[in-house]
């Protein structure tokens, strides 16, 4: 236990998080919890003198200890916030001051900045919102820093509303943003307030930085890729090209994360080599190369997969300077012990878990692949060591990149044996022009070569993105054969370390285990039939599922619309097939199912059991209840919302069943 104490904790707080999250725990329970799991290692503590192995059960107290903690850390981080929290000064109308914590990703229609309320009616508050600004040409985008003034509604942060969709509820929170605000530019009045805090000042220096670049001419494309590669800001960059990394198997080069951090940290170690000549120069060094990851790590602005990859690479830094690789994992665990404490949501980050599974893979399993050949050239070996760690990191991130993204980049050996050879050139480069934008002294050579090394990157990724032949998209993957799939590689990898009859057989159980849960899933979609009225905004969308055949009974959308796409991929359908006539009245099941369009045209047909209203059709529902005598209507987001408003009413006034779409989500009948 002694040797590897953090990731003992480690993995005991996961597990607390975990089962926290699936088994929703009260506030009351999990301090009982706390006070039982404290008990044990306090009696455990006393008692060990007596105890025969006393090593294994306070091993065991510790474990249960961070497990009970782990559980009633992500309880206490869903319970109501703080007590100077807006959320409990919101009236119907209020004077609100926020201040811009980070400008995000505009849509189509709003600029969206990420706020900290300051001021509830002139009461101090605290807690973040998402706010969305309609788009106007005439008015100045919002920076870092700034306070602004508004009475605009407080809303709720809406969840997903179909079936296997993303759910950006579940994605605010866990930065502490459940509610947001949408507002017109005469609504939000910026105030001659500035703020001073370390986040402005890096958003300064940014700024600044980016002015330098453009002023020598940095553009288009090449600007967006620079100011993602090295600021993290991904706002500007093109839908095309951001696709075209993704397919090409190298869109994680355009987020500041554990790849950055980790070239980063080698080139700043290089440069501090000398210093290791020195008395206590390895001290000094490390001390000055963690002082550095941090300042770069504030300058890009300190979003959570900064900090995160920041302080996973300061681990590994006290582990490189103890130099063993037991210090290396215990560090690792350390920092994502400390990381999980602060904020347990973090554990259901993709980002978090990406970062530390491909940091992991590479020191556990890279070493173990590349000792498969010796090479005798050094051009060979040199690129044989790159494409081991390319593929370790692979290994370590591939089921759970199915698991979310759900395709796989056939061409992401190629991809990343051309791009990591110099991308610690791109990034070395990047911040030596950083450091002469900001100090005002860039020749606009030095921006003129850049361009065209970002324009050659920028021009490959697209070539081999337009090989789509080797892209296997829409890749149904559960969490279950993620978890199925980590075992078989572990296993794989553990008896690659000593082939003993033992791991022969737990490498056989492994594989049994994952064909196990794909002949359950595939019985399990087979004999699921479900009836699905989704809620697709102005078009309807209305769906008959019978195992894995999909038929889609009314649509006037585009059939690869990302909320028919997604449903095909979770629920693993293998044969789809469009309804091409105007049918209004199905049989599913024993239900009878009509269907009301704009046209309002249908026969009238006595005891319907389901009545759909789509696309906003003008008829009189009260006569239309009265001569069907339906039990349930259902109104999908194609309706205009006063006629939805209208159509529930009168449902409240007959005692008639009503389902809103836009409220309660997709809906869903089993049969």
């Amino acid at each position: 236990m002694t040797k590897h104490i953090s990731i003992h904790l480690a993995f005991g707080l996961i597990i607390g998080i975990t089962f926290s999250h699936y088994f929703t725990l009260t506030v009351a329970v999990s301090w009982l919890l706390l006070t039982l799991a404290f008990s044990v290692l306090l009696v455990t503590y006393f008692i060990s003198k007596h105890l025969f192995n006393p090593r294994y059960y306070f091993a065991v107290a510790t474990f249960l200890m961070f497990l009970a903690i782990g559980a009633s850390r992500f309880t206490f981080a869903q319970e109501p916030p703080l007590k100077n929290h807006y959320t409990h000064f919101i009236k119907q109308e209020n004077a609100l001051v926020l201040s811009i914590n980070q400008v995000l990703k505009p849509s189509k229609n709003y600029l969206k900045y990420e706020a900290e309320v300051q001021q509830v009616n002139q009461q101090a508050t605290r807690g973040k919102l998402l706010l969305n600004i309609k788009k106007d040409s005439l008015e100045t985008p919002l920076k870092v820093g700034d306070f602004v003034f508004t009475n605009a509604l407080i809303s709720e942060v809406e969840g997903a509303k179909n079936p296997f969709q993303f759910d950006y509820k579940s994605y605010l929170a866990q930065n502490q943003i459940y509610n947001q605000i949408f507002a017109s530019p005469v609504e939000v009045r910026l105030l001659n307030l500035k703020s001073h805090s370390v986040k402005v000042i890096a958003s300064n220096i940014r700024d600044k930085i980016i002015y330098e670049f453009e002023k020598k001419g940095l553009k288009g494309n090449e600007l967006a890729v620079v100011k993602a590669l090295l600021l993290g800001e991904r706002n500007e960059l093109d839908a095309d090209l951001r696709q075209s990394y993704a397919a090409a198997g190298a869109i994680h080069i355009l987020a500041i994360s554990g790849l950055h951090i980790g070239i980063i940290m080698l080139l700043i170690s290089f440069v501090l080599k000398p210093l290791e000549s020195l008395k206590n120069g390895k001290t000094i060094k490390l001390i000055l190369l963690v002082l550095i990851l941090w300042c770069y790590a504030i300058i890009a602005g300190l979003s959570s997969s900064v900090v995160r990859a920041t302080s996973m690479f300061t681990a590994i830094g006290f582990g490189l300077f103890i130099n063993r690789k037991t210090a290396i994992l215990n560090t690792l665990a350390l920092s994502a012990l400390i990381l999980l404490l602060l904020n347990p949501l973090y554990l259901f980050d993709v980002g978090f878990k990406m970062s530390y599974l491909a940091v992991l893979a590479i020191v556990l399993i890279q070493p173990k692949i590349v000792n498969i050949w010796h090479p005798k050239f050094k051009v060979v070996h040199y690129f044989w060591q790159l494409l081991t760690v390319s593929t370790a990191a692979q290994l370590g991130v591939l089921p759970l990149s199915l698991y979310y993204f759900h395709q796989f980049p056939g061409l992401f050996f190629l991809t990343n044996m051309v791009i990591l050879p110099f991308l610690g050139t791109i990034l070395g480069l990047g911040l030596l022009f950083m450091l002469l934008a900001y100090i005002g002294f860039l020749p606009a050579i030095f921006i003129a070569i850049y361009q065209f090394i970002i324009l050659v990157l920028n021009q490959f990724i697209v070539f081999i993105a337009h090989q789509e032949a080797f892209l296997l998209k829409n890749i149904s993957f559960s969490l279950l054969l993620m978890l199925t799939c980590y075992l078989v590689i572990i296993s794989a990898f553990y008896w690659m370390s000593q082939k003993t009859f033992y791991r022969t057989i737990l490498v056989c159980l492994s594989v049994l285990s994952l064909q196990s849960v794909l002949i359950y899933q595939k019985y399990q979609s087979a004999k699921t039939n479900e009836f699905i009225v989704f809620n697709n905004y102005k078009t309807p969308l209305i769906a008959l599922k019978n195992g894995v055949d999909l038929k889609i009974l009314r649509t006037s959308d585009r059939l690869d619309n990302a909320v028919l796409t997604n449903f095909k991929i979770g629920s693993q359908i293998t044969n789809f097939e469009v309804l091409k006539t105007n049918q209004n009245l199905f049989l599913i099941n024993d239900k009878k199912v009509l269907v009301v369009d704009k046209s309002a045209v249908f026969e009238p047909i006595k005891q319907i059991d389901i009545v759909v209203l789509t696309e906003s059709p003008k008829l009189n529902l009260e006569r239309l209840i009265l001569q069907q005598k339906p039990k349930l209507i259902i109104a999908d987001g194609s309706n205009y919302k006063s006629l939805i408003t209208l159509w529930q009413r009168t449902c409240s006034q007959l005692k008639i069943s009503f389902y809103n779409t836009s409220q309660k989500g997709a809906f869903i009948y089993y049969f």
